[in-house]
């Protein structure tokens, strides 16, 4: 089976990496430390590695090669979900959750209102009351669930889930559990990565 990502990081005085994803599977990394992580994240959210000893190939394209356009394409196939997640201030629930098929055209607003309209509810209690409010209104979980909104509708070929239950309580993290029945239901074909670090593990 091909590789969705195969990662790789030598340099010294930092833990040697080496990390390879089969395409369509879901699978689980613990990275060594937090720097770690967050260094694995940016690279993959930007499709470019900065430092020196460092490589990453996502869905067989070797970052280190791309121009500018086929960077911006191959991001299109590549979602990234953390507990940082960025949504836009001034923009409610919903705009944020269609705010990628206003702008680039798809998927249609109505299928992304059909999917949210199926969804949503198994994650959150008063969906569409939710979908009406900005960010500073949400609670962590419920800004969580709307960037993984975000990300489902538009239907990565990888997603990359980065210590998405941080910071929440139990009942929440059964919530977020539910994310990956979710993206699997819909793209079954598509490549699930969750991140966190040995520093996280029980």
């Amino acid at each position: 089976m091909s590789a969705a990502l195969r990662y790789s990081r030598q340099q010294p005085g930092a833990p040697e990496l080496a990390l390879a994803v089969a395409q369509g599977s879901v699978t689980r990394a613990h990275l060594p430390d937090p720097q770690s992580k967050a260094r694995f994240i940016a690279a993959v959210a930007n499709a470019r590695c900065d430092g020196e000893g460092e490589a990453l190939e996502l869905l067989g394209a070797p970052v280190a090669s791309l121009d500018s356009a086929a960077r911006t394409r191959l991001l299109r196939r590549v979602g990234v979900l953390s507990p940082s997640v960025t949504l836009i201030t001034n923009l409610n629930a919903w705009e944020n959750i269609s705010l990628p098929a206003a702008y680039h055209g798809e998927p249609t607003r109505e299928r992304v209102a059909q999917i949210t309209q199926e969804v949503l509810p198994a994650l959150v209690d008063e969906p569409f009351a939710l979908l009406a409010r900005l960010p500073e209104q949400l609670s962590a979980l419920q800004r969580r669930v709307v960037a993984f909104m975000r990300l489902l509708v538009v239907g990565p070929e990888l997603a990359v889930i980065d210590s998405v239950d941080e910071g929440l309580s139990r009942d929440e993290c059964a919530c977020v559990a539910r994310f990956e029945i979710e993206y699997r239901a819909r793209h079954p074909s598509g490549t699930l990565l969750y991140v966190d670090t040995k520093e996280e593990q029980p």
